[in-house]
């Protein structure tokens, strides 16, 4: 068994005008320099050059054994499938081939636990639709009305960067007059969706959360083509953390969304970058959401704002990232399993534009272990899967996170899983592989706005500079770990167990505190102690699917669980999230702010 190696990042905690003093002190060559380089030493930098220069054994059965080999460096995380795992896809997709609208009709079984609240569905949507109830050209009124006013306070609840009202409303009323007609285009005809600001998207230039960028957007990605297709109606772009360079969403610009859950009106962050996108689904102003995750950046906001996100493996839902080319899937945001797993089902699949073709390196899009489990008289058995677990990482979180943790492992014990003790080795490493990976790559796609770097928030300039400072050894060195954890998970997967559960993350959402509201913060130990339990999904590209599983006895905040599986088994993942509802008893708790779009009331 590996030692556990993994220790808290070591930087102080700026804020005010401080922070943006200490973001213009980095800047100078020689005390710049000798601050960061301070820094790297203080974090194990050299460390992990010298581990990533060593040989080491490959792993075989969930250990290290063989003669030591050099180790060699991996870009990008697609995981090449063997010829038993193609025709183990196709097998899958030959028994259950999906039928996107028997998975709609699928929704219609969402029942809350003994508790009265649950968020509204897609299928509550097109139901009420169908039946007369409300129209998409009234719903969407609801949605402009509420946005309208969160944007007018002064509180910063911002979610919504980016709407146009008159082409919303064009869309509701294309939508109303098909259901008028009985003639509904797809089986999410009138549903709202919102999508991150950083993903380009028709209609919406790419600012990705900052003041000076309006990248021009001329065809969207083929998933957003997808959604719209089935007649998914585009609210707008979802407020983000600035750059995706954080993991609270503050945002300068547009405000930091407030968290909806939270006693007595407390601002929560609602974790980044997909801040806006998780907490319009908390709240239900949509179901539906489009993030993006490069750290967790789909898995920490909808941990944090209890709903669900889903990262799902490298390019199977093909869309570049302008950004951070290797490390950044994109994925859904749902209040609930079943219309995460829709949403993937109809986003994923291979592209004809994307770089080198990598989506098409992929099996068949299938839910296969999903829709089979839920079709045995909606069974929730995890018979016969076996389920990893790393006691001390685990156990490295907050109390209330480790006893809920340690629930839902008795729940899908009794559900009949086999519950199996893992262990990941130089976690350390690995994640200052990432953290070298993404600031480089970012900080390199930032290059050509250099004259703008001054308008970016302190905490973002301290990111880039970070970004910046890596050496070519370093880059590389990270690399060769990114290849080592490839081959850890890789292993697992084959040889020990089918899914790993941990945290999402090991605490719950850290307060806003008044010192950071009018510049941020940069609390490094924070971030990165909220990427705790994401790192491996981005760095090797595994997909993995965060969910409440319970909420903190004091503040309300939502406590989240995180599932892995191995490339390509997003069904396992959605099988065994949707048997661990069973851990709710009482259900989805209603969050303080809810605007309740379906509802009789007006919302807000």
């Amino acid at each position: 068994m590996a030692a556990y190696n993994l220790k808290p990042v070591k930087s102080p905690r700026f804020s005010g005008r401080t922070l943006d003093l200490f973001s213009r002190l980095l800047r100078f060559p020689v005390i710049g320099k000798m601050i960061l380089d301070f820094i790297k030493r203080q974090n194990g930098v050299r460390e992990m050059v010298r581990f990533a220069t060593s040989p080491h054994p490959r792993f075989e059965g969930g250990v290290e054994g063989g003669e030591p080999q050099p180790l060699l460096p991996l870009y990008y995380p697609i995981h090449e499938m063997t010829a038993d795992e193609e025709k183990m896809h196709q097998m899958m997709v030959k028994e259950a081939p999906f039928d996107l609208q028997q998975l709609l009709a699928m929704g219609n079984n969402q029942k809350p636990g003994r508790g009265e609240f649950r968020h509204w569905t897609i299928a509550d949507y097109t139901t009420r639709y169908m039946e007369e109830a409300i129209t998409p050209s009234q719903v969407v009124e609801r949605i402009i009305s509420a946005v309208e006013t969160m944007n007018a306070q002064t509180n910063n609840l911002s979610v919504v960067s980016q709407m146009n009202v008159a082409e919303l409303r064009s869309q509701a009323a294309e939508s109303t007059k098909r259901y008028r007609e009985g003639n509904p285009i797809g089986v999410l005809d009138g549903v709202p969706f919102l999508v991150k600001d950083e993903i380009p998207t028709v209609g919406f230039p790419v600012t990705k959360g900052t003041s000076f960028l309006a990248e021009p957007v001329e065809k969207d990605p083929l998933p957003i083509a997808k959604l719209r297709q089935q007649g998914a109606l585009l609210v707008g772009k979802a407020n983000q953390h600035e750059l995706g360079m954080g993991t609270t969403g503050y945002n300068r610009l547009h405000g930091t969304p407030k968290n909806p859950y939270g006693k007595d009106g407390m601002h929560y962050y609602t974790g980044g970058s997909s801040s806006g996108s998780a907490a319009a689904v908390s709240m239900g102003l949509v179901p539906l959401a489009v993030g993006g995750d490069g750290g967790g950046s789909i898995r920490i906001p909808s941990s944090l704002c209890g709903c669900v996100g889903l990262k799902p493996t490298f390019k199977r839902i093909a869309v570049d990232s302008s950004a951070g080319y290797s490390i950044i899937h994109f994925g859904p945001m749902a209040s609930n399993i079943h219309d995460a797993a829709l949403a993937y089902t109809i986003m994923a699949g291979a592209s004809e534009d994307d770089h080198r073709h990598q989506s098409q390196k992929q099996p068949p899009v299938h839910l296969h272990d999903y829709v089979t489990n839920a079709e045995r008289s909606g069974s929730s058995s995890l018979e016969c899967i076996r389920i990893g677990i790393f006691e001390e990482h685990i156990e490295d979180a907050d109390a209330n996170v480790v006893a809920a943790t340690r629930k839902a492992i008795e729940h899908h014990r009794c559900l009949g899983a086999d519950i199996v003790s893992v262990s990941f080795s130089h976690l350390h490493e690995i994640h200052l592989a990432h953290s070298v990976t993404i600031t480089t790559e970012v900080a390199s796609a930032m290059k050509s706005h250099s004259s703008d770097f001054n308008k970016l928030s302190p905490e973002t300039r301290i990111s880039l500079i970070i970004g910046e400072c890596w050496s070519g050894t370093e880059f590389l060195a990270a690399q060769k770990i990114r290849s080592y954890a490839m081959q850890q998970m890789e292993d697992l997967f084959r040889n020990k167990v089918d899914a790993i559960l941990s945290p999402a993350t090991p605490c719950c959402a850290p307060l806003f505190e008044k010192s950071a509201k009018p510049r941020g913060e940069s609390n490094l130990a924070q971030t990165t102690a909220l990427m705790k339990y994401v790192i491996h999904g981005n760095l090797c590209g595994i997909p993995a699917i965060v969910f409440p599983i319970s909420y903190d006895e004091d503040t309300s905040l939502p406590i989240s669980l995180q599932i892995q599986a191995a490339h390509w088994r997003e069904d396992l993942l959605f099988r065994v999230a949707d048997a661990s509802r069973g851990v709710l008893k009482d259900g989805v708790a209603k969050p303080e702010l809810f605007v309740d779009i379906l509802g009789e009331r007006p919302p807000l």
